[in-house]
């Protein structure tokens, strides 16, 4: 009996093993036919490829073939064949990713270009311009060698801390064409944040004083607010702010700092920002500190336009020439103002007190804005914000609004070319977006202090070295600036 049982379970496991391994069989067949390469594309084979050549051997520079069989694979599969198209307009081209346009041609007044982001137009013969996202900019991707024929085009309304490359005279240089936050670019946007002049007169959630008081005694809010995540950032505000604490009450819903909460549906840093209750929050507050992530003039975001709009008075710290953009003569209160921290809690702590003072400070609220220079840029802007509370039907965005400034400046030297006048070989300099070294504030409250230990100033330092070994290679005319800038580092190094 027992040997019959024996045979049984023999046969049961034969038969067990043979079933898994058709079923694996099965399995294997099933995917090979049911297999679309979609779902592993070639070009994330080259991504990781890529990555891992740079993780595992960061001594070997990649071969300049290698990534630009990387970068047509990619816009293949992204953009498709060109094959059969044969633009006849001047080829305009995002080189960085950024609209992620296939190819599209477009008219600028009477003028005509066709954009596209497909690098598979890059040695078209009508190729005229590229255009680069200043964040994205890197100098181990570029469009090189560099034809005398094709016209750089920089795009960067972001802070310098995103790219201290572009801070550097050697790098702006490069650009024939400009669209940044400084007034002295080709196409500024320094208004980027001011959706416009009626949004920022409105009274939609201006509080009287007699209201801001009340939320002071009875909700215990303090007199001035901070709303910051991006902590420690190259301007060093969190160091001043940590001073101003000392002196003032000061509601901090950041995780910066952090001692008050958001209340839903407003803590998401992003989402939250531009919520209704996030306005009215604001508005409840006599001051808010208004302090960018990064020190350079005109360098202006809505942390300084959104108090102003609900009728708080903005304490601002960034851009240098920021009273240019004062409603009127007294409406902000500038950090630099004060030659310490222990000055400027004293008026705070005085416009608190004395109601009729600091409704002074918001005059402007009901006779309108009243600085001529800051009613001129407004008039003469010809794009609006790309912004879904304020946009309207006809309008244009800053983005497409730049790209028709290049698209004419194309056409001048076109023109120019056709009757046999030289082309202009306007560049763009530091004035154009150049910031400066990143400072620290004092014990005092003093902002200046270099620190050899301030790790953004280091970063500033060294994108300096590579601004200077890029420009050379493109003067050069070599077809890849990585290996040149490694080794102009090794130089700095060993010097």
């Amino acid at each position: 009996m027992w040997l019959e049982r024996l045979c049984w379970r023999r046969r049961f496991f034969r038969c067990f093993a043979v079933f898994v391994l058709l079923f694996m069989v099965w399995m294997f067949i099933s995917f090979m036919l049911t297999f679309n390469d979609e779902d592993f594309p070639e070009d994330v084979v080259y991504d990781i490829f890529i990555d891992e050549t740079r993780d595992d051997h960061p001594h070997i520079p990649l071969d300049q073939e290698i990534l630009e069989e990387a970068a047509r694979k990619k816009a293949e599969k992204r953009y498709g064949s060109v094959k059969d198209i044969d633009p006849t307009d001047p080829i305009i081209m995002w080189w960085t990713e950024f609209t992620l346009e296939p190819g599209k041609a477009k008219s600028c007044k009477d003028k005509r270009c066709f954009f596209t982001n497909n690098r598979a137009f890059k040695n078209h013969k009508n190729l005229r311009a590229f255009m680069f996202y200043g964040t994205d900019f890197s100098s181990k991707d570029l469009p090189l060698p560099r034809q005398k024929h094709h016209e750089w085009g920089l795009l960067h309304e972001e802070s310098p801390k995103n790219n201290y490359l572009l801070c550097h005279e050697e790098t702006l240089t490069l650009f024939n064409h400009t669209s940044t936050f400084r007034r002295e670019s080709d196409f500024p946007i320094t208004t980027q944040h001011l959706h416009s002049l009626k949004w920022l007169e409105s009274d939609l959630y201006t509080k009287t004083i007699s209201q801001k008081n009340r939320y002071q005694q009875q909700d215990g809010l303090a007199p001035v607010m901070y709303v910051q995540s991006d902590c420690d950032p190259p301007s060093d505000r969190d160091s001043f702010v940590k001073l101003l604490m000392k002196h003032v009450k000061v509601d901090s819903y950041g995780t910066c700092l952090h001692n008050k909460h958001l209340a839903h549906p407003i803590e998401s840093p992003l989402e939250g920002m531009a919520h209704r209750d996030f306005y009215e929050l604001i508005s409840r507050y006599k001051f808010a500190l208004s302090m960018e992530n990064a020190v350079c003039k005109d360098y202006i975001t809505e942390k300084f336009w959104r108090p102003l709009m609900v009728g708080t008075v903005p304490i601002a710290f960034g851009s240098p020439a920021i009273h240019d953009f004062f409603p009127n003569n007294s409406s902000v209160i500038s950090i630099l103002n004060f030659t310490s921290v222990e000055d400027l809690a004293s008026k705070i702590n005085e416009l608190n007190e004395r109601d009729s003072d600091y409704d002074k400070l918001r005059t402007w609220k009901y006779t309108g804005v009243t600085n001529a220079d800051l009613l001129k840029i407004l008039k003469e802007r010809e794009w609006t914000p790309d912004d879904e509370q304020t946009w309207t039907w006809g309008n244009i965005n800053f983005v497409d609004a730049f790209e028709c400034h290049v698209c004419e400046q194309v056409h001048k030297n076109l023109e120019a070319e056709a009757r046999g006048n030289s082309q202009a070989s306007k560049s763009a300099n530091l004035h154009h977006y150049g910031c400066p070294i990143p400072l620290k504030f004092d014990g005092s409250g003093k902002y200046g202090q270099f620190n050899e230990r301030n790790s953004w100033s280091t970063l500033y330092q060294n994108q300096k070295i590579v601004a200077e070994s890029l420009k050379e290679c493109v003067a050069l005319g070599l077809s890849y600036c990585g290996d040149y800038i490694a080794k102009g580092n090794k130089r700095h190094r060993d010097f």
